[in-house]
């Protein structure tokens, strides 16, 4: 039986995190990144306070809340989307063009430590940039119109999706010798999941809303209510519009859980809300992705 390795004596990621976190590089990230979040946030307050013509009602200052807290989990989604692959789309490519590989390989280093100790790193750098911009969602708090148990389901979200487009850069540099190539499609993959699927979902049903509108009544319960699971779980691929789709189900029916969506006057759908099968199903890619680029790197050394 062999011992559990626990992930903090990972010499791989160990070694990853002490290069990453020496030098200015790293905290002049950071600090670039909160100082930006902080005059965005600070400007988007500024303009709607100023475009409000009686801040005291409890409406608009819901409004408020909800506008600034908005505006700073989208910054943070698009910086995940662009940050979390550069991390590790070179992980161990870039070892194959320094010609560092081969002496990875022939040490006792398991493949197992390689994959998780590069992925791991790039994770936890992610990581300190996501909960290092959590204080800029206090004022949207503070202003109200905004729950604890929204910004708890929104750094979830988020942090689900850092896990998962991680685990996209390592698969692709597993698999390909050149970091280019390999950020390219890490980058390309990112941007489909995050901005794509959501353009192309709004594209179809801007189409076929019409059509499908006028001959809904004509569908039998069981394909309506096929149909909404598939677009549904639509929804639910993208972070983007697992977002919105979880906030449009607390406003309207202020449920977290479940979502009850009604299609026609005979059929009614209750679903789960899409924040749930998001973060299983990026769980589950990340777990898959991770697990596919080990079985490479064990293919190679044989």
């Amino acid at each position: 039986m062999k011992p559990i390795e626990w992930p903090w004596k990972n010499p791989v990621m160990v070694k990853e995190i002490r290069t990453r976190m020496r030098g200015n590089r790293a905290f002049l990230l950071v600090t670039i990144h909160l100082v930006l979040l902080s005059i965005v946030v600070g400007l988007a307050y500024y303009l709607l306070m100023t475009s409000m013509s009686n801040i005291g009602l409890v409406q608009q200052r819901v409004y408020l809340g909800k506008a600034v807290f908005g505006l700073v989990v989208w910054i943070e989604l698009v910086t995940v989307s662009f940050i979390a692959p550069a991390l590790t789309s070179g992980a161990i490519s870039t070892e194959r063009e320094r010609q560092t590989y081969d002496l990875l390989r022939v040490t006792l280093l398991p493949a197992r430590s390689l994959v998780l100790g590069k992925y791991a790193s790039g994770v936890i750098f992610i990581f300190l940039l996501l909960f290092t911009s959590i204080p800029m969602q206090s004022p949207a708090f503070l202003i109200g119109g905004v729950t604890p148990q929204e910004i708890i389901i929104s750094i979830l979200i988020l942090s689900v999706s850092a896990i998962a487009l991680c685990a996209i850069g390592v698969f692709f540099s597993a698999f390909l010798s050149r970091t280019m190539v390999s950020t390219v499609l890490s980058f390309a993959v990112a941007t489909f999941l995050v901005f794509g699927i959501p353009v192309i979902s709004s594209v179809i049903l801007l189409t076929f809303t019409k059509s499908l509108t006028g001959v809904a009544n004509d569908f039998n319960p069981i394909s309506l209510s096929i149909l909404v699971f598939a677009g549904w779980l639509m929804v639910s691929l993208t972070p983007l519009a697992t977002i919105i789709g979880t906030e449009v189900g607390l406003l309207q029916q202020h449920s977290l859980f479940l979502t009850n969506i009604q299609i026609t006057d005979k059929v009614n759908v209750i679903v789960l809300s899409p924040w749930i099968p998001h973060v299983a199903i990026y769980l589950v890619l990340s777990l898959l992705l991770l697990w596919i680029s080990i079985q490479r790197i064990k293919q190679v050394e044989r």
